[in-house]
C-alpha cells in the first residue's frame, strides 16, 4: 500500500526550495520540454525532514534530486541506475489535476510526499500546463527514479552519468539516436557516446543508429568530442633524412612523425571525416577552434583543430580541471603533459566560419594500442590518437 505524508517539510523550507537559484535556473530552461531534472546540495534541515517523515537515513548523502514537470505523465513503472524498493516523491506545489497511483488517485497538494512501491504503475491527469515542483522521484538511496526513458540526451559526460540536467528524451518503442519526443534541444549535435547502459556500447553513433541492437537498455548519451586536426595543418615528421612539415592529408600509413618524447614513428591509421562548422561563438564540443600565435607563442601560424582535441600542457588551472572532468570525466595525461582539449582552453578560440570541413586524425605505431603520443602541429605540440581509439572510437574514414 502506498503511504501519504502532509506537511513533510516546514514553510521556511518550502520557501528556502521554491527560491534556491539552482530551482529557479532549472526552471528557466524548460523550453518547450515538458520536464527539467537537476539536483541541489542536501542541507541538514532537508535531511532531517526526510528522515524524520520517510524513515530515509541519509547521512552519506550530499544531494537529492528534484524535477520541474509540466503537463500529464503516462502512466509508467520507476526504474533507475541499481535496484530499489520503494519510491519517493514530495509535491512543493499546488497543482490542477490529480497523480493516479495504481487504482486511487490524490489531489496535488503542496508539501504531500508520496510513497510507494517499485512497479506500482502510476500517472497524472488534468494537470495544465503550469510547471509543478517535485522533490525526486528517487529512491531509497536518494538515487533518481522515472520513467525510464529509452534514451535520455545530456550535454556533457558528467550530467550523462550522474543522470541530471537532461536535454532531451525519447521512450516508447524507439531507441533511434536523433530523435526525441516533442520539447527538447539536441543543439545541432550529429555522433552521441553512451555514458550508460549495455557497457558493450562502447562506440560513436550517429544519429540515426539504432541502440537496441544492444538490447533495450536505457541509455544515458552525451555529445561525441571530436578530435581532429583541420585539413591543410602542417605535422613535423622525417622526410629524406631531415624535420619538415608536411600537410597531414598528404601522410599516410609508414610516415615518419617526430614524437615529443620517442623519437620518430610510423604513422599506423589516417583518417578523414567532415565536420560541419556553426557561424556563431558558442564554446561547444562539435565545431572547430582557432589557435592562434598570439595566444601561443609555439605557433608558427594559425592551428584549427576540433573542440576535444588537447593541446599538451605542463599545468592546468582549477577552473581548467573541472571542466575537463565535466566534458570528458578525467584528467589524462600524454608524455608527462596535461592534455588540455580546446573547449576547455579558453586561449583557443571558436572559429565562426560557418561551413562544412574536412578534417583528419591519425595515430602512430606502438605496442600498448590504447596510448598516443605528443607530436607538433604548426609548431605546437599536441596530441595524437590512440591506435585503439581511431579503431573503435573515432567514427574516422580510414584512408
Amino acid at each position: 500500500m502506498p503511504s501519504i505524508f502532509s506537511s513533510v517539510f516546514s514553510n521556511e523550507e518550502i520557501d528556502y526550495l521554491l527560491q534556491l537559484p539552482e530551482v529557479v535556473a532549472a526552471k528557466d530552461r524548460f523550453g518547450s520540454s515538458d520536464k527539467v531534472q537537476f539536483t541541489i546540495a542536501l542541507t541538514d534541515g532537508i535531511r532531517a525532514a526526510l528522515q524524520t517523515r520517510f524513515g530515509l537515513d541519509l547521512s552519506s548523502v550530499s544531494e537529492i534530486p528534484m524535477r520541474w514537470i509540466k503537463g500529464d505523465t503516462a502512466a509508467h513503472m520507476d526504474r533507475g541506475s541499481r535496484s530499489f524498493e520503494n519510491t519517493y516523491l514530495v509535491y512543493l506545489q499546488d497543482s490542477e489535476g490529480e497523480f493516479v497511483l495504481g487504482p486511487d488517485s490524490y489531489p496535488i497538494t503542496a508539501n504531500t510526499g508520496f510513497v510507494f512501491s517499485e512497479g506500482t504503475s502510476h500517472k497524472t491527469l488534468n494537470t495544465g500546463l503550469t510547471p509543478r515542483l517535485l522533490i525526486g522521484p528517487m529512491n531509497e538511496f536518494a538515487g533518481p527514479v522515472g520513467a525510464g526513458n529509452n534514451i535520455t540526451y545530456f550535454s556533457n559526460y558528467a550530467d550523462a552519468i550522474a543522470g541530471t540536467n537532461s536535454i532531451a528524451y525519447i521512450g516508447g518503442a524507439s531507441w533511434i539516436l536523433g530523435t526525441f519526443y516533442g520539447g527538447g534541444d539536441l543543439g545541432g549535435v550529429e555522433e552521441w557516446r553512451v555514458a550508460s547502459g549495455n557497457p558493450a556500447a562502447t562506440g560513436v553513433y550517429a544519429n540515426g543508429y539504432d541502440l537496441s541492437v544492444f538490447g533495450n537498455y536505457s541509455y544515458n548519451v552525451y555529445p561525441a568530442i571530436t578530435v581532429c586536426f583541420l585539413e591543410g595543418t602542417q605535422i613535423l615528421c622525417l622526410v629524406d633524412e631531415k624535420e619538415t612539415y608536411v600537410p597531414i592529408e598528404t601522410m599516410r600509413t609508414g610516415t615518419l612523425v617526430k614524437t615529443s618524447r620517442d623519437g620518430y614513428k610510423k604513422v599506423e591509421l589516417i583518417g578523414k571525416n567532415g565536420i560541419v562548422n556553426p557561424g556563431h561563438d558558442d564554446r561547444i564540443e562539435g565545431r572547430l577552434y582557432k589557435l592562434s600565435p598570439s595566444n601561443y607563442p609555439e605557433l608558427k601560424e594559425d592551428l584549427f583543430i576540433t573542440g576535444g582535441h588537447s593541446v599538451l600542457v605542463n599545468k592546468i588551472t582549477d577552473k581548467e580541471r573541472e571542466g575537463l572532468i565535466k566534458h570528458i570525466g578525467n584528467i589524462y595525461v600524454t608524455d608527462k603533459k596535461y592534455r588540455l582539449t580546446a573547449l576547455v582552453d579558453e586561449r583557443a578560440e571558436p572559429w565562426a566560419s560557418e561551413g562544412k570541413y574536412t578534417i583528419w586524425h591519425f595515430a602512430l605505431e606502438h605496442e600498448d594500442i590504447r596510448m598516443n603520443y605528443g607530436v607538433y602541429a604548426n609548431g605546437l605540440l599536441v596530441e595524437t590518437c590512440s591506435i585503439n581509439t581511431m579503431r573503435t572510437k573515432s567514427n574516422l574514414i580510414i584512408v
